[in-house]
């Protein structure tokens, strides 16, 4: 018995050693359950995992490093960019935001605002709800894709970011992330603003490219954190706060009746764009200068994209310039006139195509299809000549974009064809976004790029934009071009001419015919004055 006693003495001791020697678990910050209302953004993954037998080439599991400069692309087109822990300088004077040094974990957060286009993305896999219209009129121009989206309440901006597997910035988070750790006046550092830094004081007038602005960038590379729009933060509002606040991964108040505000928009003055100011605001309110970013916990939490929509040029990221220079533009317009009388009555359809013929500029479609139409083509023009078109009939013409010669893919990523597909690298994560599935076998979320609901969202600052023949591509603001569709309506030319009279010629005894009129391009006979005339009525 003593023997057994021995024993069990022996081996609680070595229990309590080898307790004592574990290394000890680091400290994380975990945000509370929003008390507003908010949709739910489930990332629960119930595919099967990868298996042994799998062929992929071995992934990086350590995942981007976690310093200053460190970013990673993510599924939703963000730039990510780390923010590592350790204090920082908080506040800069006044009752509200006395200057206090706070110190962070280690967090990752959105280079830029959430887009237009990033959004559009989140509704569609039904885990946001659209913005205000009446705020954000710029919502569905394809040409403002890349604005920040606005129009948005708290509870909208934080939905978005659980459907990112992440958060609204604490106010805390955000500050460090525009100020630096040694508290610079603002996110470039302590020199005034000025145009080239920030939209602000209502010199453009409207949100602008969420890029735009890269000499304004932060201490860890973080775009727009000042001008443009104002920006939701997670902590509610409490004016004292900061007097008795935490001096580690303060998270704000438990509750309040007003959610806190960073930033400023691009109607802020000077006085309104330092990085330490403090806005509130009811969390129902919703602005037209008012949007969001993202914190992200684990930027691999989420398996790649099988595929992704290439890259037209640069300029993503917060870089300037393009490879493939400014885009020309088609100018496309659509025209219908009527000229004869009685059964040679005709109508004349031209479409004006300022890039016509060069291939896939142009698009013609006839709804029904015109009959007893004769067609002329000369550069640049093509017109139609129609006798009995059948009912109305609704002409479009549209052209597509010049494809920019240089595409690229992120890292990670294979050009080919017309995508950017997975090299097998990368990641360890398992989950997918919604609207996409995880592919065991490849070890990736299958995603269609320009199919609806699925397509990847291109990255931040770019445009996703159809260049014709099934492709899709992001370019840059400078490379795109959206040509408004030219339409005209073709009733019958007889009952618009009415029957023939006795001014201006004598159809009974005219010598000429339709076919006389129809070798010469853009000229039609006219029965009224027997001959071959132009577009306007004139006999040429």
């Amino acid at each position: 018995m003593k023997r057994m006693r021995s024993i069990f003495y022996i081996s609680m001791l070595l229990m309590i050693l080898m307790a004592a020697c574990a290394p000890a678990s680091t400290p994380v910050s975990t945000l509370p359950p929003p008390t507003a209302p908010a949709a739910s953004a489930t990332t629960t993954n119930t595919s099967a995992p990868p298996t042994a037998t799998s062929t992929t080439a071995p992934l990086d599991l350590a995942g981007p490093p976690m310093q200053v400069g460190s970013t990673y692309l993510y599924f939703d087109g963000s730039l990510l960019v780390a923010v590592p822990g350790g204090p920082f300088i908080m506040g800069h004077g006044g009752s509200d935001n006395p200057q206090h040094t706070v110190t962070l974990s280690d967090f990752w957060i959105y280079s830029t605002k959430v887009t237009n286009r990033q959004f559009q993305q989140c509704v569609a896999v039904g885990k946001c709800t659209s913005p205000d219209l009446n705020d954000n009129q710029s919502y569905n121009d394809p040409a403002r894709q890349s604005d920040p989206v606005v129009g948005v309440n708290w509870a909208q901006s934080e939905a978005y970011c659980e459907y990112a597997n992440g958060h609204l910035p604490t106010e805390a988070q955000w500050e460090k992330a525009a100020r630096g750790p040694n508290g610079n006046i603002y996110p470039w550092g302590n020199n005034a603003p000025g145009n080239d830094l920030l939209n602000y004081n209502n010199n453009i007038g409207r949100t602008t490219n969420v890029i735009n602005y890269p000499k304004g960038k932060s201490y860890y590379d973080a775009l727009d954190m000042e001008g443009n729009v104002y920006e939701w933060v997670y902590d509610w509002y409490e004016f004292l706060y900061y007097r008795a606040s935490p001096a580690q991964d303060p998270l704000g108040p438990d509750a309040g009746q007003e959610r806190s505000v960073r930033s400023g928009g691009y109607k802020s003055n000077n006085d309104q764009v330092l990085a330490s100011t403090r806005f509130h605001s009811a969390p129902t309110y919703h602005a037209r200068d008012l949007g969001f970013r993202c914190v992200v916990k684990d930027p691999t939490f989420f398996a790649p994209l099988c595929t992704l929509t290439p890259l037209g040029g640069s300029n993503v990221g917060g870089t300037s310039g393009a490879t493939a220079g400014q885009a020309t533009c088609p100018k496309v317009k659509v025209s219908v006139g009527y000229s004869g009388c009685g059964s040679n009555s005709i109508a004349v359809v031209t479409f004006d195509d300022s890039l016509y013929p060069n291939p896939g500029d142009s698009n013609e479609s006839h709804t029904p299809k015109p009959m007893d139409c004769s067609q002329n083509v000369s550069p640049h023009l093509d017109q139609w000549t129609c006798n009995k078109p059948e009912g109305n009939v609704i002409i479009t013409t549209s052209a597509n974009v010049p494809t920019p010669p240089t595409l690229t893919c992120p890292a990670h990523y294979t050009l080919m064809g017309s995508q950017c597909v997975w090299d097998g690298s990368g990641t360890a994560g398992t989950a997918c976004p919604a609207g996409t599935q995880y592919d065991p076998q490849h070890l990736c979320c299958t995603s269609t790029p320009g199919s609806g609901a699925n397509f990847p969202a291109c990255q931040a600052g770019s445009v996703f934009q159809n260049v014709g023949g099934g492709v899709y591509e992001c370019l840059p603001a400078q490379n795109t071009c959206f040509v408004t569709p030219s339409s005209a309506t073709i009733d019958d030319p007889q009952a618009i001419q009415g029957a023939c009279g006795n001014t201006g010629g004598n159809p009974g005894t005219c010598t000429l015919s339709t076919n006389s009129c129809t070798k010469r391009p853009y000229i039609y006979f006219n029965s009224a004055k027997c001959c071959c005339a132009n577009v306007d009525g004139t006999c040429g």
